[in-house]
């Protein structure tokens, strides 16, 4: 069965003017910000996919994260002007480190670098700008002209991280790549994918899209097609060392040639119709802070930070968000999670959002038959989703950065963990049995994906 299928793509590097911020997302805990220098422009690609029906739409974007008010704001625009079903929309951010600071929320310019409300107005400007060249770059690849192409999909491997959690926790080497053929038979359009922390370049003030469009220039420049890359479930797994920006071209190298060594394997066909589903799941906290005990409690703990720690620390920082959305009543109780799933005939595509941890796609592949695809950062990144063995390790395995608390406190968040530049009040729920039990938050995760993978 052949698809019709367009590709489009649009610069959204930021250069003042007219982009009012240049400051960076990817690193705290200090200022950061962009001062002209461009080791490789940031974009934006869109893949339009019709199989006889509603376009599916893939707009991947080299961005840090996409903030949940940016994702309703973009989803919400196209929805409305009926380009676009709801489910058939999906959002992708590349998680570069070197790129500019994406939303004023999740993760919080005031408590990552302590921005000023000018410097976080400047911000905002900037996200609008990007968000709007991103609707428009929908819009715009809707309308180009149509080729039919049939899909087929392979995998294949580049080692070009590790596990920064653990060093018996899983490392994920498999590179999915997606080809698009014409009917023709001429290559048009190639989607890959690694899981992979777009950290290679290390903490500078240079705007780079990283190792993945090091990887994506070399397989456009060998083939003459676009090349979109897309993120895995990344959130443990970290780019080889030394982080400098000759990593950057090595590792880029590595996976590039990897898509091209795929290309010349055999491929699985993959046919229509796609069916589209998306669900969302709230993900609670493990204190629960619905609780007005518990919420007195943990603004105890926040004021004794607010207490003893200097003004320049960003865990204070913190603190003092933490007790004026509680004094405010405005204290969240769960973090959203949404999960999307696109079925073709030969391969499953699930969208997770936020940052999950490589678990979730080690146990969904034995989970699940056949082809699949897990991605992450989907449609809104606000945090990391961790497995239940690391949410309960908490401060013994990396800090407990990932899994959001340490110095055996549980019920706020841990010092220089995620919780913090994220802004949430404390780790996400976990049992402290091996088994995760009903209701915490690798169970829930897992129960909605294959629901939606089984549907």
């Amino acid at each position: 069965m052949s698809f019709e299928a367009a590709v489009g793509e649009v610069d959204i590097t930021p250069v003042h003017p007219p982009y009012p911020s240049l400051w960076m997302g990817g690193y705290g805990w200090s200022p950061r910000g962009n001062h002209g220098a461009i080791a490789r422009r940031l974009r934006a690609q869109c893949l339009v996919l019709w199989d006889g029906g509603a376009p599916k739409v893939l707009l991947r974007a080299d961005l840090i994260s996409i903030p949940r008010d940016v994702n309703q704001a973009i989803r919400g625009t196209l929805v409305s002007e009926g380009l676009v079903a709801a489910d058939d929309l999906m959002l992708l951010a590349s998680h570069t480190h070197s790129g500019p600071l994406y939303g004023d929320t999740k993760p919080s310019p005031q408590v990552m670098m302590g921005l000023t409300q000018a410097d976080i107005d400047a911000v905002n400007g900037t996200t609008w700008l990007i968000t709007d060249a991103l609707v428009q770059l929908v819009r715009d690849t809707l309308d180009l002209e149509r080729t039919d192409v049939t899909l087929s999909y392979a995998e294949g491997e580049a080692k070009i991280g590790h596990n920064r959690v653990a060093d018996d926790f899983a490392v994920l080497d498999t590179v999915p790549v997606l080809r698009l053929d014409t009917t023709g038979g001429d290559l048009f359009a190639v989607v890959f994918g690694a899981a992979c922390h777009p950290v290679s370049r290390g903490n500078d003030e240079v705007f780079d899209s990283e190792f993945p469009a090091v990887a994506s220039e070399l397989v456009e420049n060998e083939l003459g097609v676009p090349a979109l890359f897309v993120q895995g479930a990344c959130g443990d797994q970290e780019a080889n060392d030394p982080h400098v920006p000759a990593t950057t071209e090595e590792l880029g190298t590595v996976l590039g040639q990897a898509v091209l060594d795929v290309l010349g394997d055999d491929f699985d066909a993959v046919t229509g119709p796609i069916s589209t589903a998306m669900t969302e799941v709230d993900l609670p906290f493990h204190t629960d802070t619905a609780d007005p005990d518990v919420r007195a409690a943990v603004r105890a703990k926040y004021k004794l930070r607010l207490k003893v720690m200097p003004q320049t620390d960003p865990n204070r920082r913190h603190a003092a968000m933490m007790v004026k959305l509680i004094d405010a009543g405005e204290l969240p109780t769960s973090m959203p999670m949404p999960i999307q799933r696109w079925r073709f005939g030969g391969l499953s595509i699930l969208a997770l959002a936020h940052e999950p941890v490589s678990a979730y796609d080690v146990n969904l592949h034995a989970a699940f038959p056949g082809n699949l695809w897990v991605m992450g950062y989907a449609n809104e990144c606000e945090g990391y989703v961790a497995d239940n063995d690391t949410l309960r390790s908490g401060g013994n395995l990396h800090g407990g950065y990932e899994a959001g608390w340490n110095q055996g406190d549980n019920v706020i968040a841990g010092l220089g963990s995620y919780c913090v530049s994220y802004a949430w009040p404390g780790p996400l729920k976990f049992s402290d049995t091996a088994v995760p039990a009903a209701g915490t938050t690798e169970r829930i995760v897992m129960d909605a994906s294959l629901s939606l993978l089984n549907s």
